[in-house]
């Protein structure tokens, strides 16, 4: 599956629209290796198809021209609170731990807006990374952005990957980055989940980065054997005395339960921005 111009997407246009300067020629370059690199991750999700990436590949390109103003971040469901902002990829595609009771690939089944909305993302992204102007101006749309609605609440708080993961290192330095340059306002923190990144990893960000938290969504025990942070009662309950052997810090979500239901996640719940090993009952 290899992208190209002869693609049912007419990208010619599109090219012939950026000229033939010797910086167009460094955009169309970068612009075509991410379009190669997003195809052939599509071929992963079997939800995806050749309309959806049409679609994302012309809302990208408008954003990238700077054609039309793009809101990044979404905000969430029922379950969290108004302040959270969320930034979604796509599912599968960027998440080699992608599991059977994947929450996110059921919005990626029913509604095309949100395969292509994430798709746009991840476009946006991989673009950013191949080609260095479109770095910082990413980076600075998404910091104004998050800057502007943070002024609505007493604290703003960003969600990375409701769907989808860190699914390379780059893509991982580009968001410390975008937290560092934040570090320095109060009110607004970020947070995410993983299974991409090792502990080494999670634990030093974690350690220096005041505004940015990873919740471990593998739990590794002593012997090795490695587990996934939320399931019934009774796999939450061993996973979580595991832990406690451990002497290791946790903490044991209660939406999902009976108990837990008026559970509102960064409203009267704040542990995923503090505590890397969060357990949650499948739900």
């Amino acid at each position: 599956m290899t992208c190209t111009i002869d693609m049912p997407l007419n990208i010619s246009s599109i090219l012939k629209d950026l000229g033939t300067t010797a910086g167009h020629a460094r955009f169309q370059k970068a612009f075509i290796k991410s379009l190669n690199n997003v195809y052939n991750l599509m071929a992963k999700n079997q939800y995806y198809n050749i309309d959806d990436f049409n679609g994302a590949v012309l809302q990208a390109y408008d954003v990238i021209r700077g054609y039309k103003f793009n809101e990044f971040l979404k905000a969430g469901n029922l379950k969290l609170a108004p302040n959270v902002l969320i930034f979604d990829m796509p599912s599968i595609i960027t998440c080699k731990g992608a599991c059977a009771h994947c929450y996110a690939l059921k919005a990626e089944r029913i509604y095309k807006n949100t395969r292509i909305m994430r798709l746009k993302n991840l476009i946006l992204i991989d673009f950013a990374l191949n080609y260095k102007p479109f770095y910082k101006i990413l980076q600075n749309r998404l910091i104004n952005e998050i800057k502007l609605k943070s002024n609505y609440f007493k604290l703003s708080v960003v969600r990375l990957h409701s769907s989808g993961d860190f699914y390379k290192q780059q893509y991982l330095q580009f968001w410390l980055e975008i937290a560092k340059k934040l570090e320095k306002i109060e009110n607004i923190k970020l947070y995410t989940y993983t299974k991409q990144l090792d502990n080494n990893t999670i634990d030093f960000i974690n350690d220096n980065f005041k505004n940015f938290n990873i919740v471990k969504s593998v739990i590794e025990a002593p012997s090795g054997k490695k587990y996934i942070n939320f399931g019934n009662n009774g796999y939450i309950g061993n996973i979580a005395k595991m832990l406690k052997k451990q002497g290791i810090t946790y903490h044991i979500c209660n939406y999902g339960l009976k108990s837990g239901h008026e559970t509102k996640c960064m409203g009267n719940c704040t542990a995923c921005l503090n505590c890397s090993h969060v357990l949650f009952h499948q739900h």
